[in-house]
């Protein structure tokens, strides 16, 4: 199977080039992006180019509600080549998550191109201490390595469907775990869903919190004439490496040469600022009583700092599941931050704010004890998963502004939290050739919490920890013990002295 790919740097126009590749001639192609909100601004750059051109391909947009998207999105989707059999120009747009819970058997004669790198990682983390009989009766495990199984389907998965599971509000938390484990049952799939439990009984555990793993299988994507990647270092991208140590398919990549540059871009300075020379940015760091009032002081700066500027800002918000502790995106709020000018982390595909000079981006995305245990077993540097995760989506974020621009020269200005984000920033604009990047810690800012050496008792563990804890606690036991037989031969040894001396 071959995937075209084009990892050139943002702003260079992957997505103009490919736009005006399907709009010139009669083709049917499914174009996905990251986010429903950039289906309008798709919709008008494609109808710009197909004016040049003066054809008239249909958009069509695949589009429901978030809630709904598991079922109702994949049903639309794999209806499209019914839908459009008698058109012979046709551009549909869909989302990465769309595209992830699909199935394309019927796309034959269907071109697709994927702008930006999607999340193939399918990862979650769950605590089911009550419903081990329940994993017991519909899944078997299989043994994979270090602790790690791989899941199939029981004989009940005739009577368990995926609408089964979403229908019940108890369990519809694991519809989509539910789906990538009917696709990797049959013998044939090359797809598989990994947890990290040797054994189902080992859930029951209430302070266990166990995850489960999968990947979107490129192989997926066979059907289709052609499938074009579009992503900033796509082929470095943690999730395509994710996805291929998971499937492990037979992919012939081949790149597409960088587009043609039409316009020069005019030169101009970055100036990075950041707020803490050693410490990361971390969920940790920002839930703490020290981080909140952090944060707070951030806020404050930025707000004087942005005030009178137009400018876009981010910050972690509320996640499923996550602590109630105010999310940094509320604590810069309240710190006087323009809600206004927030927009989500993950930006890519619009160039709505190209005009915009100033960003701030206060973000973390740090891996879990599950999730670190995971890229162990796959053999995939921590920090390269920092990289692509928490790094990159800062990077997709501040390069909505006026960098992508060629005709504007005005000076750039960025803040992030900590000196690694900094310091990856300044690595990419130094390599662009018409960007000259600094960064500096910002100058009176708030004081960094020290990092605690125990920290806070995490409440809930991961399967290793929980052995580890268990092994700690043997260990610890079986010391004490030995310490008070010791005890107890010296006093036997004593009194026999006594007895003897008494004799």
């Amino acid at each position: 199977m071959k995937i075209y790919y084009d990892d050139s740097h943002m702003g260079s126009g992957k997505t103009e080039r490919a736009i005006r590749e399907i709009v010139k001639s009669q083709c049917k192609v499914l174009f996905i992006t990251e986010r429903i909100e950039s289906f309008a601004e798709l919709e008008n750059r494609i109808n710009l180019g197909a004016g040049k051109y003066g054809t008239a391909p249909i958009i069509d947009k695949v589009n429901c509600a978030q809630t709904d998207r598991v079922g109702s999105v994949s049903r639309q989707i794999e209806a499209l080549p019914e839908r459009h059999q008698f058109n012979d120009h046709v551009i549909v747009l869909a989302t990465h998550a769309g595209m992830l819970r699909s199935a394309f058997s019927g796309f034959w004669g269907w071109h697709i191109i994927v702008d930006e790198v999607p999340p193939f990682l399918d990862f979650e983390e769950k605590r089911t201490h009550l419903d081990a009989a329940f994993f017991q009766a519909h899944y078997k495990l299989e043994v994979a390595a270090d602790g790690w199984s791989f899941v199939k389907a029981t004989d009940t998965r005739s009577a368990l469907s995926v609408a089964d599971v979403l229908a019940d509000q108890s369990h519809d938390h694991l519809a989509v775990f539910h789906r990538r484990v009917l696709e990797a049952t049959p013998e044939s799939s090359n797809r598989c869903v990994l947890v990290n439990l040797p054994s189902w009984d080992k859930m029951s555990d209430r302070l266990l919190k166990w995850c489960w793993a999968s990947a979107f299988s490129l192989r997926e994507l066979e059907p289709f004439d052609s499938v074009t990647l579009l992503g900033n270092r796509f082929r470095a991208d943690v999730g395509s490496l994710i996805s291929q140590r998971l499937s492990q398919d037979d992919i012939e990549w081949e790149a597409l040469p960088p587009p043609p540059q039409g316009r020069h871009f005019q030169f101009r300075p970055v100036h990075i600022s950041y707020f803490s020379e050693s410490r990361p940015a971390s969920r940790y760091l920002f839930e703490s009583k020290e981080g909140q009032a952090m944060l707070s002081e951030i806020g404050k700066r930025l707000a004087k700092e942005l005030r009178g500027t137009d400018h876009i800002w981010t910050a972690n918000g509320r996640k499923r599941g996550s602590a109630k502790a105010p999310t940094p995106k509320a604590l810069l709020e309240g710190a006087g931050m323009n809600i206004g000018k927030y927009l989500t982390p993950r930006q890519a595909g619009t160039n709505n704010h190209s005009h915009v000079s100033h960003a701030a981006a206060i973000y973390s995305a740090k891996a879990s004890p599950n999730l670190i245990a995971l890229l162990d077993v796959l053999d995939i540097n921590r920090r390269a998963w920092e990289r692509s995760i928490e790094h990159e989506a800062i990077l997709q974020f501040v390069t909505r502004t006026s960098v992508r621009d060629p005709d504007n020269c005005s000076p750039v200005r960025l803040w992030v939290f900590d000196r690694d984000q900094a310091l990856y920033l300044k690595r990419y604009f130094d390599g662009l050739g018409f960007a000259s990047a600094t960064m500096s810690l910002a100058t009176d800012g708030p004081a960094i919490p020290a990092k605690q050496k125990g920290g806070r008792q995490a409440k809930v563990f991961a399967p290793h920890e929980i052995d580890e804890r268990k092994a700690i606690k043997t260990a610890k036991d079986r010391e004490r013990k030995r310490r008070y037989r010791a005890r107890k031969k010296q006093e036997r040894e004593a009194t026999t002295t006594q007895i003897d001396q008494a004799a």
